[in-house]
């Protein structure tokens, strides 16, 4: 009979999403709906019968979570019994005295990693899962004298791959090999990464829905793991429900705030039909033939849908000409050109063009308070 297992990580419950630009309503929603993005995880492992869900971490962001939150973790937990649950704590929920996982009472089918080192569970004859929590224990190798059991070896873990930290496990697909598991189900990288015929076997489901517009071009899943016999089956599933969107709208022709304000609505009407479970970057080009308060706009534009205002506005000064000046202006070029040349990405770079825009203006005594670039 095959053994059937459910992973997924990186849920993020009561995440802040502030900072984001868009509205506090927009936050409030991600937040709900991230519960009920649990419940149809654990409805999905009802509905295949599974054996076990595995959960690798950031279930829920311990800095804000709220005590009806962890109530409703440990209820919906509860109900899934007679599936087991076993749950290894991540960077955003590590294993503390002061942790949900310590302090509150667990339903009896669900188990919890609380060492930093590997420690092992027997899910089914000859099915072992061995898993350490967050952060890692001190001055130990996570596999250091580990010793695979007879028999298949899942490993459970919320780590890194690449760069090392003190604060969270840093793990390499070789080393996880080297040590004998045939499957390792992990959490840490919020885009998905699956390999169902590599060994060993990987399984990085990603965060179940995006947690911000960066995130919206990756793969978002959870991830079904069947055991029969020897042979490991790995599906994909996506029950992902939240989208990020960008529209362009050009103010060049604009000449108020109530121009911008109906461009930006007829934008954002064209894209009504996406707007459900949405949030809509508008990204500002063009220059406008006056200067706008972002604050007015906001107000004048009329839609339901979650939406930031971002400046993809050019310079309109000319930078290596201003860059020679043996002024304040001039030194303030040379130092935001040298930030610009070595920007990470285009939104840094915008970033950094966008600032550069408002405190030329500023020295020129100018309103600056116009538009604002907000990024992921």
């Amino acid at each position: 009979m095959s053994y059937k297992i459910l992973h997924f990580a990186d849920l993020h419950l009561d995440a802040s999403f502030a900072g984001q630009g868009f509205p506090v309503e927009y936050c409030n929603e991600r937040r709900l709906d991230l519960r009920a993005a649990l419940t149809r995880i654990l409805a999905r492992a009802r509905e295949l019968k599974v054996n076990t869900v595995t959960i690798s971490g950031n279930l829920f962001v311990q800095e804000y979570l709220l005590p009806e939150t962890a109530d409703f973790i440990q209820q919906q937990l509860a109900l899934l019994a007679p599936i087991r649950v076993v749950i290894a704590p991540g960077g955003k929920d590590p294993y503390t005295n002061e942790s949900p996982y310590a302090r509150l009472n667990w339903p009896e089918n669900v188990d919890i990693f609380n060492q930093g080192k590997l420690t092992h569970l027997e899910l089914a004859p000859d099915i072992h899962l061995w898993g350490a929590c967050n952060p890692p224990a001190h001055g130990q190798t996570l596999f250091n004298s580990f010793q695979p059991t007879k028999g298949i070896n899942f490993l459970l873990l919320h780590a890194q791959r690449g760069r090392s930290s003190s604060d969270i496990h840093t793990i390499s697909n070789e080393a996880v090999q080297k040590a004998g598991f045939r499957c390792a189900l992990l959490g840490g990288d919020y885009a998905a990464e699956i390999s169902s015929s590599e060994k060993p076997l990987i399984v990085s489901p990603g965060s179940p829905e995006p947690l911000s517009p960066s995130d919206e071009h990756n793969l978002h899943q959870i991830a079904v793991v069947e055991i029969d016999g020897e042979t490991i089956r790995i599906q994909s599933l996506s029950l992902q429900q939240w989208h990020y969107h960008t529209v362009e709208v050009d103010l060049a022709n604009c000449t108020s705030n109530a121009d911008a304000a109906r461009c930006i609505d007829v934008a954002l009407k064209a894209m009504s039909t996406q707007t459900s479970h949405s949030a809509i970057t508008v990204a500002l080009v063009g220059r406008p033939n006056s200067e706008l308060s972002i604050s007015g706009l906001q107000a004048l534009i009329q839609t339901s849908a979650f939406f930031r205002l971002e400046s993809h506005f050019g310079l309109s000064y000319d930078l290596e000409q201003l860059a020679h000046e043996q002024t304040v202006r001039g030194l303030l070029v040379q130092r935001f050109l040298d930030r610009i040349r070595s920007a990470a990405n285009e939104a840094e770079r915008r970033q950094q063009i966008t600032a550069l825009n408002f405190a030329l203006q500023a020295l020129e005594g100018k309103q600056v308070s116009l538009y604002e670039t907000k990024t992921a």
